[in-house]
């Protein structure tokens, strides 16, 4: 069975874009690029990774994000990695019903069924990952 993935990882250094504002539309558009646009899990996919980069960009303050997407044993391993910030640990958190954001790990803990998670390594890269079934 084909998995139609055509790459797997994408480098995006945030001060080589004219808006990085539209580095989550990037994210999307690149995983539109990798599987094909009636596969199943491409809508969760665009979204979460949307949401994964903007995080990036508004709670470590990234330089630089990095995309990928692997097969792995009937999911779709998508993580976002940045060059991390210390102390900073990604975790859903319930809005009050004013709030305009603060949803966006609530919605990849839903569409991922809870398979999701983050670690940093010895270098204080953070990846957040997450298992989207194929």
């Amino acid at each position: 069975m084909s998995s139609s993935l055509h790459a797997g990882v994408k480098l995006w250094t945030v001060g080589e874009l004219d808006d990085p504002a539209m580095l989550p539309r990037l994210a999307r558009t690149e995983l539109a690029a990798w599987l094909r646009a009636d596969h199943q899990a491409l809508d969760d996919l665009r979204l979460i990774a949307s949401e994964l980069v903007a995080n990036a960009l508004q709670h470590a303050a990234a330089q630089w994000v990095r995309l990928s997407l692997a097969p792995e044993a009937g999911f779709w391993r998508l993580a976002v990695t940045d060059p991390g910030r210390d102390g900073l640990v990604p975790r859903p958190r319930v809005p009050a019903d004013t709030d305009a954001s603060g949803r966006g790990l609530l919605l990849v803990h839903e569409l991922t069924r809870g398979l999701w998670g983050t670690y940093q390594d010895r270098t204080g890269e953070r990846t957040v990952w997450t298992l989207v079934p194929r």
